[in-house]
């Protein structure tokens, strides 16, 4: 995905692509399996740009958790290890 230098975040859905992650928010959502507590994230990438949707997340903080763990599993699946290390002002926070 290219356009990393120009990042934004908002409440609403600004761009095409965020547009349309939104609207695949409403057939998430309209599932006869979803259930109250479900979450996604959506991505789209048109290979100039990209677009993330989160729905059902609190924070970003909490999307950005499960990411990391389901690229972990992601990773783990093809056979490859994916570590993590969390960097603060002063080095390692924790592991």
């Amino acid at each position: 995905m290219s356009g990393l230098n120009e990042v934004t975040s908002s409440e609403r859905p600004h761009t095409r692509l965020t547009r349309i992650c939104d609207t695949m928010t409403e057939s998430f959502d309209a599932h006869p399996e979803h259930q109250e507590g479900d979450k996604c994230m959506v991505f789209l990438d048109d290979g100039k740009t990209g677009g993330i949707v989160l729905h059902g997340y609190e924070d970003q903080i909490e999307a950005m958790t499960d990411l990391l763990m389901h690229l972990k599993a992601m990773f783990k699946s093809a056979g490859k290890e994916f570590d993590i290390m969390f960097l603060g002002p002063e080095g390692v926070d924790r592991a």
